[in-house]
């Protein structure tokens, strides 16, 4: 047994709040280390300098907040965080320079809005993400949004379900368009419409990115929004009891356990368990894509649009967050509401049409365009070495150099509205760099006897009817190349790409090796200069 593993065994996570509020009196120093670890899961990961200096996670479920509750996460921010927040690609606020001693009054105000902490990190299951559109642009097939606030409410501080072998994500998604990135996940809900004419989903299991990426697998299984909560409560607790998932940390995901077993095994045990024959698929399932919703997106009542605004980086200081708001308060009819996006970046929904214009106009849209650059536009990172014990490199400001870098220099040419460029600090894979177009990984690299910064640089990641994670075309690439590097590649897709063919497009019918060949001179000859 793993060392956290007998953490867990002696004290469960959720059972650590006591000791974090006298912790909030008396001292973070007076923690014992087993407890500092189990503060995850109340969403507090302590900084990499081990200071009493905390990063809190707040859930979203979906990426939908009232205008109460984003006042809340800027007023935190600016109050307690140091003036600013980040957005993450699971829907949810992250805000760091957090002590204890304010989570009290944190915690006490977040309650009032209706927001919480508890399982935003940990072995147990995380935010519930799903369509940041859901019920009012794309074309919903069934209200996914209701079916993930009812998983929510169901494991939210669950003890059944609080020790599990590792942390556990689920995307449900009631669009046609299936737009949460549900291959991805551990478990994933796609909606779906049977023969009969039942709004449902089709249940996947086992994706996860990291060291072992895998695409969820079909386990042939339709639910309804009613056995939603109960069928994910049985995977959940098939992974849960899977004793061999516990011995390694670095196999622990439920991907392993659907990899051991296979996924007509796994359906037999989920079947057994709920105790009743479970209805098969619907083959007609969406395409599983996703998109970023930046931009004027057209609402379904004809009488609204949503306005998706690009968050650089996904960074964005307290007061801004809170200017954001206060457009949603004045220009929409939802008091404040706002969503935010897989892609770390913000929409303001229910703008009567006859103020778009005028919304588009204000000035704080300069910074938080719905008409960004290409790079700039596609740019996504993790949090980096900047606060990250895992992280190898430094990230967010250097993304935005390179979308700065590449913008300036590269002609849009063909390349796609969405080309994904993104950033991760470490082979986790936070930024979820393996299914970007041009994926970034920070690594370590001995130069002249010292280590440095470098990144593997990764290519043709993809979802959709032909999922693929991107392969990586060259490695240990010093910080100081990448920029020209990155130039290089895009280049070489400039030179060489049909007429009305993608960056993706491209990616997809090019081998790893082409890029290789070509690429590898260029650095080498970069690094003799140099040398």
């Amino acid at each position: 047994m793993n060392k956290v593993e007998k953490m867990k065994l002696e004290k469960d996570g959720l059972d650590v709040f006591d000791e974090l509020m006298r912790a909030a009196r008396d001292g973070w120093e007076t923690l014992a280390d087993d407890d500092i670890g189990r503060l995850k899961w109340y969403g507090l990961y302590p900084h990499n300098t081990k200071d009493g200096n905390f990063m809190l996670r707040t859930k979203v479920v979906q990426g939908i907040l009232t205008g109460d509750q984003a006042d809340h996460l800027a007023y935190v921010a600016e109050t307690y965080g140091r003036g600013f927040l980040d957005c993450t690609t699971r829907q949810c606020v992250q805000i760091h320079w957090i002590r204890l001693e304010n989570i009290p009054d944190i915690f006490e105000r977040q309650a009032k809005v209706g927001l919480t902490t508890t399982g935003a990190c940990g072995d147990i299951t995380r935010n519930v993400v799903g369509c940041t559109l859901a019920g009012i642009a794309h074309t919903q097939l069934v209200d996914g949004y209701a079916t993930a606030r009812a998983v929510h409410d169901y494991f939210l501080g669950n003890r059944e379900f609080s020790n599990l072998p590792r942390k556990y994500k689920i995307s449900i998604t009631g669009c046609a368009e299936d737009c949460a990135r549900g291959l991805i996940n551990d478990v994933a809900l796609s909606a779906a419409v049977a023969e009969d004419g039942t709004a449902g989903f089709n249940v996947r299991v086992g994706g996860g990115l990291s060291s072992h990426p895998r695409f969820s697998r079909w386990i042939d299984v339709f639910v309804t929004p009613d056995e939603a909560p109960e069928v994910l409560a049985h995977i959940t607790a098939i992974f849960r009891d899977s004793d061999e998932n516990r011995k390694s940390r670095g196999k622990a995901r439920l991907k392993f356990l659907v990899d051991r077993v296979g996924p007509d095994e796994f359906r037999a045990e989920l079947v057994r368990r709920v105790g009743r024959e479970l209805r098969r698929g619907v083959k007609s399932a969406p395409a599983l894509r996703g998109a970023d919703h930046i931009g004027v997106t057209p609402q379904v009542d004809g009488e609204h649009s949503a306005v998706g605004l690009c968050v650089p980086v996904g960074r964005i200081p307290a007061k801004d967050f809170a200017a954001i708001v206060a457009l949603a308060r004045e220009y929409g009819t939802r008091d404040g509401e706002i969503r935010l996006t897989h892609q770390q970046n913000i929409v303001i929904p229910w703008i009567p049409n006859e103020r778009v214009e005028e919304l588009l106009a204000e000035p704080l849209l300069e910074r938080y365009s719905p008409n960004p650059p290409l790079f700039t536009r596609g740019l996504q990172t993790c949090t980096g070495k900047e606060f990250c014990g895992l992280a190898k490199v430094f990230t967010k400001e250097r993304a935005a150099e390179i979308a700065k870098f590449l913008d300036a220099n590269v002609r849009p040419n063909g390349h796609g509205e969405d080309l994904r460029v993104h950033f991760a600090g470490c082979s986790s894979s936070c930024a979820q760099h393996q299914i970007a177009d041009i994926g970034i990984e920070g690594v370590l690299k001995k130069v002249g006897g010292e280590l440095v910064e470098a990144m593997d640089i990764r290519i043709g990641g993809r979802l959709g009817p032909d999922p693929k994670f991107g392969e990586v075309v060259l490695k240990k690439v010093p910080h100081w190349d990448l920029n020209e590097t990155l130039l290089k590649i895009l280049d070489l897709y400039d030179e060489h790409h049909a007429e009305g063919e993608t960056f993706a497009d491209f990616a997809a019918r090019t081998e790893p090796e082409w890029w290789t060949e070509r690429l590898e001179p260029a650095v080498a000859e970069a690094a003799a200069a140099e040398a």
